[in-house]
């Protein structure tokens, strides 16, 4: 079961979905242990030890096949390619810049709202989807059956927005915030901070 894998295992099977499906659009068939080794830097025994979790096979003496590696991968973690509702919590610099990410494109993931403190930045700020005061939280991510979130609001008021989202039934939080959130099950956080990842880079 996907449960029962390490977190470093499902990290570096999500990347490398990722990567099969760029192989796939390139038409590549098969792909080596040893040519994911050289392109990730992780080892092939790494690479074969994550594999092997995997509830199937789908090895040949040519490699692993690429459309069908993705396959199992893709239901083993339950990525499915059903469209995922998502939205932005803190429209300033940071929740502006999310909003032009062009990375959404062509994935399951779908930003349909924004939300802010401020109703200038509401009113003013132009984006590809509408924006809301977060008054309005509760009643849109129903109304929008939305499911994820993603907080880039301030540090002390991460927390009070998390607990909302968790009662809300939100299914996961993207935390960009310095906070450390603590929230109800089944809700889950990922926090991403480029000063831990600079700080993680730097113990080295």
């Amino acid at each position: 079961m996907a449960s029962a894998c390490s977190k470093p295992t499902r990290e570096r099977l999500i990347r490398l979905v990722r990567m099969l499906d760029t192989y796939e659009k390139n038409g590549k068939e098969t792909v080596s242990s040893q040519e994911l080794q050289n392109r990730t830097g992780w080892t092939s025994d790494t690479i074969r030890r994550d594999i092997s979790v995997l509830p199937e096979s789908c090895s040949s003496p040519q490699g692993y096949n690429v459309s069908r590696l993705k396959i199992i991968i893709s239901n083993f973690l339950n990525l499915s390619a059903d469209e995922k509702r998502c939205c932005i919590i803190g429209m300033g610099r940071l929740g502006a810049a999310l909003a032009d990410y062009n990375g959404f494109a062509g994935s399951a993931f779908k930003i349909v709202a924004g939300f802010d403190s401020s109703v200038n930045r509401v009113d003013t700020l132009v984006t590809d989807f509408p924006l809301y005061t977060v008054s309005k939280l509760e009643t849109i991510i129903k109304q929008e059956r939305i499911e994820y979130a993603i907080l880039a609001v301030p540090e002390d008021a991460a927390q009070g927005v998390a607990n909302r989202l968790a009662q809300c039934g939100i299914k996961g939080i993207v935390n960009y915030t310095a906070a450390l959130l603590r929230v109800a099950e089944p809700t889950r956080v990922y926090d991403l901070s480029v000063m831990q990842a600079l700080l993680q880079l730097s113990s080295y």
